[in-house]
């Protein structure tokens, strides 16, 4: 077996990325099957956890020059699948949204607007705040 090339090191993190996504998305739903107010307080933590990495990535330049631009783009991509995983909590019929949770200081709660672009709004929160300290 010869060493990895671009198109494989790629192929491998699409493929673990889908993976993954395909697995939390899966969980998700078994967990807001068995207890929709567990499944709040979990996908509530999930998303205060990205937040904050992502925005240490943006205070600490961990990245480099390009680190609130890559933070984005991951907070991005993170959004989608979370947003994916989690929509069925609003849809019609579904387990409804969870209790309510109460805002951190600048930052809206996740799942406290009862709509799937809640981890969206989290990230826009993120970068509206870094475009103001830049």
């Amino acid at each position: 077996m010869g060493k990895p090339t671009n198109d494989d090191d790629q192929a491998v993190e699409r493929l673990t990325l889908y993976m993954l996504k395909e697995t939390y998305c899966a969980a998700a739903a078994a967990l807001m099957r068995m207890n929709p107010a567990a499944s709040g307080d979990l996908f509530r933590a999930f998303e205060r956890q990205i937040a904050d990495a992502l925005d240490r990535m943006h205070v600490s330049r961990s990245e480099g020059p390009d680190s609130t631009a890559i933070a984005v783009a991951v907070g991005t991509r993170i959004a989608d699948i979370l947003d994916q995983a989690h929509r069925r909590q609003f849809e019609p019929g579904g387990p409804g949204p969870a209790v309510k949770a109460e805002a951190s200081p600048g930052l809206p709660a996740p799942r406290e607007a009862e709509s799937p672009q809640d981890a969206a709004e989290i990230l826009a929160e993120l970068h509206r705040r870094w475009s103001a300290t830049s």
